[in-house]
């Protein structure tokens, strides 16, 4: 397959404080992966291991100290804050634990909000943030603003903003982690929905029996990648 993703030696590295109260803390110590089109991808391992900066720099939200990131075949590192914006926009869609929705908008609005950014005109915004809605399951959520909307619906919202740019590669950072077990199997339903679409997915959980579903699993330990599995 393809590859898509490909990260080499990668190095990040916190400061804190000055002068003699100087603080070094290591997030990642030389992690090297590639994760091809159309795979699903589970990182998971303890909290402060350094998954969820591991996807931050994969999506473009924070830059490694050290290493090279290449995603189909371009250098991530080269490029200047504009095309950084525009990557992000583009390329990569991002789900968090929390939902991240504008309370004063409705569910279209919030999904149709990336394309703004796109300077992609109203009428077009509306009928694409609708489809969007449809496709995940909310195709009478239109008009609904998050307070009338359960926990997983606003997930499901999330999602849909998500994907609104056809991304290459959607991130996903505990996507379930604020949603009961009965919620959490939807929204992953969803996503191995998407992913048959063909959607690359790399998700980030603590679950291991959430993890365990995808195509491969991406253990973390301390900053470095322990082990990797692949599903039977």
């Amino acid at each position: 397959m393809e590859e898509c993703l490909v990260l080499k030696n990668i190095m990040k590295r916190y400061e804190s404080g000055k002068g003699k109260n100087r603080n070094m803390t290591e997030a990642l110590k030389g992690v090297s992966l590639s994760i091809a089109q159309g795979e699903f991808v589970a990182v998971t391992g303890r909290s402060g291991c350094g998954k969820s900066t591991l996807l931050n720099i994969m999506g473009g939200m924070d830059r490694q100290t050290s290493g090279e990131y290449l995603f189909r075949g371009e250098k991530i590192d080269d490029m200047n804050a504009r095309a950084l914006a525009r990557f992000r926009n583009q390329s990569i869609g991002f789900v968090f634990q929390a939902f991240y929705l504008a309370k004063e908008l409705t569910a279209a609005d919030n999904v149709a909000m990336p394309l703004g950014y796109a300077h992609v005109r109203s009428r077009e915004r509306k009928q694409r943030a609708e489809e969007a809605l449809t496709a995940v399951g909310l195709g009478t959520k239109f008009h609904a603003r998050p307070s009338q909307l359960s926990g997983g619906e606003q997930q499901r919202v999330a999602i849909a903003r998500a994907i609104i740019n056809h991304p290459a590669v959607l991130l996903a950072d505990e996507p379930t982690g604020n949603l009961d077990c009965e919620n959490g199997q939807k929204i992953m339903n969803l996503l191995h929905r998407l992913h048959d679409d063909g959607l690359t997915i790399v998700m980030v959980t603590h679950d291991l029996a959430l993890a365990e579903q995808a195509d491969r699993i991406i253990y973390m330990e301390d900053g470095r990648q322990k082990n990797i599995s692949h599903k039977s």
